[in-house]
């Protein structure tokens, strides 16, 4: 007989011929025969239908979850974007503050200079008194 996996190979008659040896065996058959098939058609039918409604709530969802995703990296863009903007923000200040923080060490090294020296001018003021 001939293969029914195989769809470009399957002969209808053959196969009648293999399974039903005489008319009246295929005859009384037929009833039997017309329901089994129609049962496999609907079961196919719904099994289609199922993949289908499978399918498409798959790509709902997947068209969902992309958009959900896209969304999450815009936000994160956005965060980044504001934390990169605050880090320049910072360093700046910090640049501010330790360029402040020389200038006043330089002051106070002046100040203190200042002092010793008009500590000195007094000792040798009452030194020479």
């Amino acid at each position: 007989g001939a293969s029914c996996s195989s769809p470009s190979s399957f002969d209808p008659i053959e196969f009648l011929n293999h399974h039903f040896l005489t008319e009246s065996s295929l005859a009384s058959a037929l009833p039997d025969l017309r329901h089994t098939v129609s049962e496999r058609i609907s079961r196919l039918d719904e099994s289609i239908s199922d993949s289908i409604r499978r399918q498409s709530d798959l790509a709902d969802s997947t068209a969902s979850d992309v958009a959900r995703a896209k969304a999450a990296i815009a936000a994160l863009h956005g965060r980044v974007m504001l934390v990169q903007s605050k880090a320049r923000l910072s360093e700046r200040a910090v640049l501010e503050i330790t360029r402040d923080m020389k200038r006043l060490d330089y002051a106070k090294r002046h100040l203190s200079r200042t002092i010793t020296a008009l500590k000195r001018l007094h000792m040798l003021l009452h030194a020479v008194q």
